[in-house]
């Protein structure tokens, strides 16, 4: 696995786009670029091939894990919206049923809509004794 990894670094090319689109304003290294490869082949021979993948694989695995457990928590605060809408919709629709009950009887009941002319209106009927309150 170590001729592997060290195979690629050895035997690569550097094409001639390549080195023409290098970056010209950096300022040069003191070290030649021998060195550097040198460098390079050494550290490349000291880790296998199979560490390099298994650190890529858990490094996916944990990206992977990250968004799964966030859509979970957004998926758990969306059911909890979804059921306090549902709740409230619920709880305004009792409330309407109970609004069209008062509304039906205000209409048709005498009782009802005299408790309505007297409370809201102030209406009394003829031989009521009124008296003012100070």
């Amino acid at each position: 696995m170590i001729r592997e990894t060290s195979y690629w670094i050895n035997h690569r090319r550097i094409t001639p786009q390549a080195r023409t689109s290098a970056i010209t304003t950096l300022p040069s290294i003191a070290t030649s670029s021998g060195v550097i490869g040198t460098a390079v082949r050494e550290y490349a021979q000291l880790i296998p091939s199979s560490v390099v993948l298994g650190m890529i694989l858990l490094a996916s695995i944990c990206i992977c894990a990250t968004v799964i457990a966030r859509t979970r928590a957004e998926l758990r605060r969306s059911a909890s919206e979804y059921q306090q809408l549902t709740l409230d919709v619920n709880t305004s629709r009792r409330m309407n049923a109970a609004l069209q009950i008062d509304i039906k009887r205000a209409q048709s009941d005498p009782a009802t809509i005299e408790s309505i002319a007297r409370a809201r209106l102030g209406m009394v009927r003829p031989g009521d004794l009124v008296i003012p309150a100070k």
